[in-house]
């Protein structure tokens, strides 16, 4: 089942979760989520290269909306990703600094609040890297983290109506893609069934 949901995608509901590797400013999709710190600051990797490909704009209206509060998600307007179909950026607050480690708890609240704030904008498909996790000191595995988030977006696609039709699990790395795909297959399988 696992490999279905890399390459195919898996329903829930109106929504398709599908898990990709590749570039987050690569996808086609009306939002991109990346993780953001309470100051608003884009740093290096996904953010870095959301700040290189859509213009100083999307950090200078995040930071102007801080300080941000942890676990929490603003919207910024989409900058030069507009001409790529991009309508917005969701900053998912999930650090106090630029690299600082976070935790599942807070990973769960900025999740939330992501799928709460792309709703809100009515976007319809959205991208949604491993936010929070790492590979130095105190930093989170992605398996654990992908774990988190699929199962933290099912309980939101079980609990109300989403327009959402498709959510893009992408890393560049070929092991988080596997663990988002096993967490897709997981969810389906034990945690998908009529809302309660």
């Amino acid at each position: 089942m696992a490999e279905f949901a890399v390459s195919e995608g898996v329903r829930f509901g109106r929504t398709v979760l599908l898990a990709v590797e590749g570039d987050l400013v690569e996808q086609a999709v009306e939002a991109l989520v990346l993780p953001a710190n309470i100051r608003g600051i884009m740093g290096a990797g996904m953010a870095g290269a959301i700040r290189i490909a859509g213009g100083p704009e999307i950090e200078r209206e995040a930071m102007a909306q801080a300080p941000l509060a942890l676990g929490d998600a603003i919207w910024t307007a989409p900058g030069d990703l507009a001409s790529r179909g991009v309508q917005g950026v969701v900053h998912a607050v999930v650090s106090s600094t630029l690299g600082a480690p976070t935790t599942i708890p807070v990973v769960q609240r900025a999740v939330r609040a992501t799928l709460r704030v792309a709703g809100e904008h009515r976007h319809r498909t959205i991208a949604l890297p491993p936010v929070g996790s790492g590979t130095g000191p105190g930093q989170l595995a992605p398996a654990l983290v992908a774990e988190a988030i699929v199962l933290e977006v099912v309980a939101h696609l079980r609990r109300s109506a989403p327009r959402l039709d498709r959510i893009v699990f992408v890393s560049r790395a070929s092991d988080d893609v596997r663990a988002f795909g096993d967490a897709i297959s997981f969810a389906h399988d034990h945690a998908w069934g009529p809302p309660e």
